[in-house]
Formats: structure tokens, C-alpha cells, sequence
């Protein structure tokens, strides 16, 4: 007749009175700490191999822990002794395969041959032993508990552990100073996994001396501090490419808490309640996630822009360079050359030598205003414009450049009005080459390219420490529309392209940035399209 352990046959394997409470509370958690966070790691698998030992390990203590409930709880001493002796051989590739994946993720590269060898020595005589009764002499019928060699068990386990744990230190101190930025990161691993380690093998060496295997169960917490530091580290310092670690695991960690709650509840109605609430929580948890991953996915978006970004603005910036350096050299050069012709420096021309030299004067003129523009506007941009505050006559300013563009308006047939409140001078402490040219000038040349036919009227009053000055016009007038991109950089009017097919976009910008820059500020009013326009600045009468 066959001798059995001292207690009722096992249910499904799993179940009898033998088996401490505290055990399935222990190994799920340590089960679901280490299935869940591998689960999570899984999609980086094929391209890291630290991913692979660490799941390697999940997968060597899980089936350590899987082997040890049957262990508790089925009477048959020849199955116990063979499942013994399984658990002790996956004992040992946890251990192997730990140092393996600590060695791999502190110096982020694989171990050389040798070591590989090295390793499988070390786990040799334990492959050897297993089978015999060096290790394990036989078992106890009253207690169920296998008799071990102590000596050669713990040389030949025990000894091996400590040794493989002693070389996580080494290599983690070694990895510190090879790397002193990774310092942080190195010493969280590290005490994780020794943790792990420590936790794991000393609930078993106190049950060999001790035969008080229920404090073992104790040890197998060590999983989850390691896993809750783990994923510290890899959310702190991006370990794995892991996007939804944090969200899941503490979705996955309060479900799991949930859960355990039901296996100890002593009531039905506290099962039923426990199981109520961990499915909804699930289903609240999945939303979350799923929120969480479309945040992640919009962040990582707007960061690849911000890069796409970044280097089309370093282009731009070498594009205004070479137009700086180089295109504006040119149109400076043949502005001189069709200069020097049209103005007779190399003696008497052709009458049609002069109009082409004067026309293409005037069109080289235009070119470098237009990169002038671009340039200014990208200065202004960049805060690096300097500007010279002097005290100026603003009234003679306008007279001035109102004077030099008339002849256009004649061209066109279109009056100028000129409407100066008093004829005192109007002082303005500001810098007026910058004020004459993109303020206005820019209002009076648009007025005379926007008005088709009609008449302009320019205006300058003071009154309450402000000086006004304006430009209104009969011309094409502004939309709604077009209003709203006005003063922004690059803003052209839907139509305006059709009208002044030379409009950069960047003259009103530059002529808002100059006036806030004197203290002012300058808006336009239109009644819509056909109707006019109007473009005021006011600037405090003594800017500084």
C-alpha cells in the first residue's frame, strides 16, 4: 500500500487543508507582479535583450512559484520528491538568469562567451546531483518534508546563489563608475533585483534550518518591490521603450489588490461586492489606458513636429543667411551698376540704354526692398533689431516720404490729400529711418497700390500726449476675413496677390513690430470689401 502525507488528497492539484492561507495570497501576487509587467514588456522583445533575460526570469520563477502549490498541496511523497527537486533546478535558472539580465541592462551589451560558460559550469553539478540522493535523501511520511544533505546543499545551491548575487554588486558598482549619469538608475536596479533575490532565497534557507517552511511564503513579496522599482526605473529614466507603463501598471497593481480581496473574504457577499467592484474598475481602468495611449500618441506627435520644426526653422535661418550675405550683395551691386548708367558715370548713353537702365533701377530697387523686408521681419522675430532714439520732426517725415511717393499716385491718377491739424512740428523721440521706412512709407505706398482710382488722404493730429497719423483710401477695402490676417507675418489678403503681385506679406507685420517697439500701436478699420480703408497709428508724443 502506498504511503501518503498526512493530510486529504488535493483538489485540482491546488487545494487542501495543508496549504497555508497566506500561500495563495503570496504566490498570485508574485505571479501577477511578474505575468503582468512581462506581458507589458512583451512588444519589445524582439529588438532588446535585456527584455528577453527578464522575461526569462519571470518565466523561471513563475514556475517556481506554479510548482510550489502542488507541493503544498497534493500527499504523494514520490510526486513531492520529483517536483522538489524541479523547483530547485528553476531556483537556479532564476538566479542565472537574473545576473544575465543585470548584466545586460547596466552595460547595455551581451556577455562574452567565457562568462556563458561559466554559467553553465556553475549549474552543472546541480543538473548532476538532482537525480541522485546526494541532495535530497528522502522524505519525511509525517510531515511530507523532503530530507536534505545540508552541506552539499547548500555548497552546491545556496553557495551558488550568494556567489551570483555577489556578482550583481560587482557589476553594478562596476557600471557606476564606467557610466557615473546612469548612477540613479543603476542603484534602483540594483536594489530591486537583490531585493528580489534576497527575499526569494531567504524564506527557503530559514525553511531548511528551520523546517518551518510557512515563513518562506513571506519571501516571494520581494517580486512586486522589485517590479514596483523596476518600472520606477524604467518611467524615471525611459529603461525599455515603454510608453503606458506608469498608467498600466497602476491600473493593473489596484486590480490585483481588488482581486486578492476575494480569496480572503470570509463572506459571500463580500466575494460577490469584491467581484462587483473589480470588474467595474476593469472596465473604467481600460478606458484610462486607452486615454492615456491617445495622449501618448498626440505628445509623441507634437514632439516629432517640434523636431520637423526645429530643423525647417535652422534651414530658414541659413536660407536668411545666404539671402544676407549673398543675394543681397548682388541686387546691391547691379543697383549700383544700373545706377552709375542711369545717372551718366560712364558718359553719354542711348535714350533707350537710359529707360532700360532707369526701369531695371527701379525694379533691382524693389528686389532689395523685398529682401529687406524678409530680413527685417526675421530680425524683429528674433529680437535682435536695434533701434536708434532720437528725437525727430514726424511731421516732416510724412511730408517727406508722402512728397517722394507722389509720383506713383500721379501714375495712377490718384490725389493726395494731406491733413495736418496745426502747423507746429511734431517731436517724436524714436528712430526715424525705421519709422519712415516701414511705417510710413508702408501705409502711403499700400494705399496708392490699393486704390484703383480715387483719392488718399494722409492726416496727422496730437492731442492728450498722443500723436495720430493715418492713411485712408477709397480703395479695394478689407474683408472681415482678410482683417483677421492683418499684422501677422507672411498675412496677405485673399485677393491682394491679384492686385500687388510684389506683397511679401511681411509689411504690415514689420510696421506693427516697429510702432510697439516706439510705445504705440497701430489697427486698421474698413467697412468691407469696395469700401475703403483705413490705417491709424497713434504713438505717445514723447516715446522713449
Amino acid at each position: 500500500m502506498e504511503s501518503l502525507c498526512p493530510w486529504e488528497a488535493a483538489q485540482y492539484f491546488v487545494f487542501s487543508s495543508n496549504v497555508p492561507p497566506l500561500l495563495y495570497y503570496s504566490h498570485l501576487i508574485a505571479i501577477l507582479a511578474a505575468v503582468v509587467f512581462g506581458s507589458i514588456l512583451l512588444p519589445q522583445v524582439r529588438g532588446s535583450l535585456p527584455v528577453k533575460l527578464f522575461l526569462s526570469t519571470i518565466f523561471f520563477f513563475s514556475l517556481w512559484t506554479i510548482i510550489d502549490i502542488p507541493l503544498w498541496a497534493l500527499n504523494l511523497p514520490d510526486v513531492d520528491l520529483f517536483l522538489w527537486s524541479l523547483q530547485v533546478l528553476a531556483e537556479m535558472f532564476v538566479y542565472m538568469s537574473a545576473f544575465y539580465f543585470a548584466y545586460t541592462f547596466i552595460f547595455q551589451k551581451d556577455l562574452q562567451f567565457l562568462p556563458k560558460v561559466g554559467l553553465v559550469i556553475l549549474l552543472a553539478p546541480i543538473i548532476v546531483l538532482l537525480p541522485t540522493n546526494y541532495l535530497f535523501t528522502g522524505v519525511d511520511l509525517s510531515t511530507c518534508v523532503i530530507s536534505e544533505n545540508s552541506l552539499l546543499n547548500f555548497v552546491f545551491t545556496y553557495g551558488i546563489e550568494i556567489f551570483l548575487s555577489l556578482l550583481i554588486l560587482i557589476v553594478s558598482y562596476e557600471g557606476i563608475v564606467r557610466e557615473p549619469r546612469r548612477k540613479m538608475e543603476i542603484a534602483l536596479f540594483t536594489t530591486g533585483i537583490l531585493i528580489f533575490l534576497l527575499a526569494f532565497s531567504s524564506g527557503n534557507i530559514i525553511g531548511s534550518w528551520t523546517e518551518n517552511w510557512n515563513v518562506a511564503q513571506a519571501g516571494l513579496f520581494g517580486m512586486p518591490v522589485f517590479i514596483a522599482l523596476l518600472t520606477y526605473t524604467v518611467v524615471k529614466f525611459k529603461a525599455f521603450n515603454i510608453k503606458l507603463i506608469a498608467t498600466q501598471a497602476l491600473v493593473i497593481g489596484i486590480a490585483v489588490l481588488i482581486g486578492a480581496r476575494m480569496f480572503y473574504s470570509t463572506t459571500t457577499i463580500g466575494t460577490i461586492l469584491s467581484g462587483v467592484t473589480l470588474f467595474a474598475f476593469l472596465i473604467s481602468g481600460i478606458f484610462l489606458v486607452r486615454s492615456v495611449k491617445r495622449e501618448v500618441a498626440q505628445r509623441e506627435l507634437i514632439q516629432k513636429q517640434e523636431q520637423e520644426l526645429e530643423v525647417v526653422n535652422k534651414q530658414q535661418e541659413n536660407l536668411l543667411h545666404f539671402i544676407s550675405h549673398e543675394i543681397k550683395g548682388y541686387l546691391t551691386k547691379s543697383e549700383a551698376g544700373f545706377a552709375a548708367i542711369s545717372e551718366g558715370d560712364y558718359g553719354a548713353i542711348p535714350e533707350k540704354l537710359q529707360t532700360m537702365s532707369k526701369a531695371a533701377l527701379a525694379d533691382v530697387r524693389k528686389g532689395v526692398r523685398t529682401v529687406m523686408e524678409i530680413l527685417d521681419s526675421s530680425n524683429l522675430k528674433k529680437g535682435t533689431t536695434a533701434y536708434t532714439m532720437q528725437p525727430f520732426d514726424l511731421k516732416k517725415a510724412i511730408l517727406d516720404v508722402t512728397e517722394h511717393l507722389k509720383p506713383a499716385a500721379d501714375e495712377k491718377h490718384i490725389g493726395i490729400d494731406i491733413a495736418i491739424a496745426n502747423n507746429e512740428n511734431y517731436r517724436l523721440n524714436g528712430d526715424e529711418t525705421k519709422l519712415r521706412q516701414h511705417v510710413i512709407r508702408n501705409l502711403v505706398d499700400n494705399a496708392i497700390k490699393y486704390t484703383p482710382k480715387g483719392t488718399i488722404r494722409v492726416e496727422l493730429s496730437d492731442g492728450n500726449g498722443k500723436i495720430h497719423f493715418s492713411v485712408k483710401d477709397s480703395g479695394v477695402g478689407i474683408t472681415p476675413e482678410d482683417m483677421k490676417n492683418l499684422f501677422t507675418e507672411g498675412g496677405h489678403g485673399k485677393d491682394s496677390i491679384k492686385i500687388n503681385v510684389h506683397s511679401t506679406g511681411y509689411g504690415l507685420f514689420i510696421a506693427k513690430q516697429v510702432v510697439e517697439a516706439h510705445g504705440g500701436k497701430i489697427w486698421a478699420e474698413s467697412e468691407g470689401a469696395g469700401k475703403g480703408s483705413r490705417f491709424i497709428v497713434e504713438l505717445p508724443a514723447s516715446a522713449s
